[in-house]
């Protein structure tokens, strides 16, 4: 029984690299038959599921691996990623929030629930997700970028031109694109 789950994961991954969708499909759920309590192969399902955009079947192939491995903060964001593309945003959020309990240097959870508060306009909770994003991952553009948006929204302009200060010291790009949508240029920073 041990080798044959792990023989139809290695399959599925095989077949992945084919370009195989379907099949690798069929070895997960083959590895899933051949042992019930195999994680990995529904979280790998599941991932797979996301990356062709079928969202309801990823989410039931993750919720599967959370059954049977109900502590991997990994799952719980991939999980909440795949709410929050369905626009399950309360969802998303309750996953979130229990992958970065269960591991706090999870950036992408952090960022994640910044992007929900967002696009709720609840701007003061999106500056703490993103600025915990930021701290986590402090070569990130994106995390800032939407840090300085989150501040813009507040009118906390000062905060903005420091984190343009900061992106500049970077990713010139990031830094040429704040400057643009917010209309602010710190001291000391080149307009390109």
């Amino acid at each position: 029984m041990y080798l044959r789950h792990w023989a139809y994961y290695y399959l599925a991954r095989f077949h992945l690299l084919l370009g195989r969708h379907e099949e690798a499909v069929r070895a997960y759920r083959l590895a899933l038959a051949a042992n019930p309590r195999f994680a990995l192969a529904a979280a790998s399902l599941g991932f797979l599921h996301a990356t062709r955009g079928r969202y309801t079947q990823a989410a039931a192939a993750f919720r599967e691996a959370l059954s049977i491995s109900p502590g991997d903060a990994e799952i719980w964001f991939d999980l909440g990623f795949v709410q929050q593309q369905q626009k399950q945003f309360e969802e998303a959020l309750g996953s979130f929030r229990r992958a970065v309990e269960l591991k706090p240097a999870i950036d992408r959870a952090w960022y994640g629930m910044g992007l929900i508060y967002s696009a709720r306009h609840d701007h003061a909770n999106a500056v703490e997700m993103f600025k915990k994003a930021a701290e986590l991952q402090p070569m990130n553009p994106h995390a800032f970028h939407e840090l300085a948006m989150a501040h813009y929204a507040l009118n906390n302009l000062d905060q903005v031109r420091k984190i343009i200060k900061r992106v500049s010291e970077f990713d010139p790009k990031m830094t040429k694109q704040l400057i643009r949508e917010t209309g602010q240029l710190p001291e000391g920073v080149a307009k390109r």
